[in-house]
């Protein structure tokens, strides 16, 4: 009896060793299985991250050569600013200038507008005078005249 139950022991032994046998089999086949999918998804990570350092230098470059076109339109605007204002400051000197050439103008021209208003005068009392003298003189003549007709 303890030879059949050694021998049943056995025999369930070599079976169960069969079945995991067979299933460590599958199993080794899977993790094979599995290693493959690994190294294909490690390629794929690699050529990702390839194409990735690849698409990050180019932004790199490119953000490189738009901080050196704007550092140059900097430049340039500064500089034209700078001209500019150089411009406006002898451009308004000479608009203050002209504004005292035009007020140096205003007070000539009420300067000549006052001797111009003198000589009016001047001309009216002139003009004046002459007709006090002509009508003077008029009497003058009518008195002489009467006075040769007289004689």
């Amino acid at each position: 009896q303890k030879d059949e139950e050694i021998s049943e022991l056995q025999s369930n032994s070599e079976a169960k060793v069969t079945a995991l046998s067979g299933e460590v089999s599958a199993l080794k086949s899977t993790v094979s299985e599995k290693d493959e999918q690994i190294a294909q998804k490690d390629e794929e990570i690699a050529q990702i991250t390839q194409k990735d350092e690849q698409i990050a230098q180019q932004k790199d470059e490119e953000i490189a050569q738009k901080d050196e076109e704007i550092s140059e339109l900097q430049s340039n605007s500064e500089a034209k600013v700078t001209a500019l204002s150089g411009e406006v400051s002898a451009l308004k000197s000479t608009v203050s200038e002209k504004d005292e050439q035009i007020a140096q103008k205003d007070e000539e021209i009420a300067q000549k507008d006052e001797e111009i208003t003198q000589k009016d005068e001047e001309i009216s009392e002139l003009q004046s005078n002459s007709e006090a003298k002509v009508t003077a003189l008029s009497g003058e003549v009518s008195a002489l005249k009467s006075t040769v007709s007289e004689k």
